[in-house]
């Protein structure tokens, strides 16, 4: 980001804080890419289809929000997780593996939700956090939040289409 930018960030907030918080986001971004991509081609069974298909584009757009998140960070002067196996120690949802047996549609369902709605709580206060500390980190929060609701509620239709 530009030095103006920055100054106008620093007068109101800590951009070292700013940088932690969307080092949080973007590891958790890439966790849950990294969940839902996984899981994508390990389901199967009878109404897999479906789900490996939503859980694909979910994938994608998972990835799509840590590299905003990234590219925030680096607007900032910071720089988003380097070491892979570092991101569950700074995100904050954490990581589900996908169940053991491939034909268990439902649990994988659960997980996404899960993590959504760990997605949902952590931007909500961020929102609330940088509503008028900083406008492009509060712009950006909101956005993926929106993304977020969204997502969980096509999750909990697909729930309960589960036998």
């Amino acid at each position: 980001m530009g030095k103006k930018g920055t100054e106008i960030v620093a007068s109101k907030i800590d951009v070292n804080e700013v940088i932690a918080d969307l080092n949080k986001a973007y590891a958790d971004e890439w966790l849950a890419h990294y969940q839902y991509w996984l899981a994508a081609h390990w389901v199967s069974g009878i109404n897999a289809d479906a789900i490996t298909s939503r859980l694909t584009a979910q994938s994608a757009d998972e990835l799509l929000h840590a590299e905003k998140f990234a590219n925030r960070i680096m607007e900032l002067g910071g720089a988003p997780v380097m070491d892979f196996a570092k991101l569950a120690e700074v995100g904050g949802c954490g990581y589900s593996k996908p169940p053991e047996d491939q034909g268990n549609l439902k649990q994988v369902i659960e997980d996404v939700i899960s993590a959504e709605r760990c997605a949902i709580d952590f931007y909500n206060r961020m929102v609330e956090k940088y509503r008028d500390k900083d406008y492009v980190t509060f712009e950006l929060f909101k956005t993926v939040l929106l993304d977020e609701v969204g997502d969980e509620d096509e999750w909990e239709d697909l729930l309960s289409q589960q036998p």
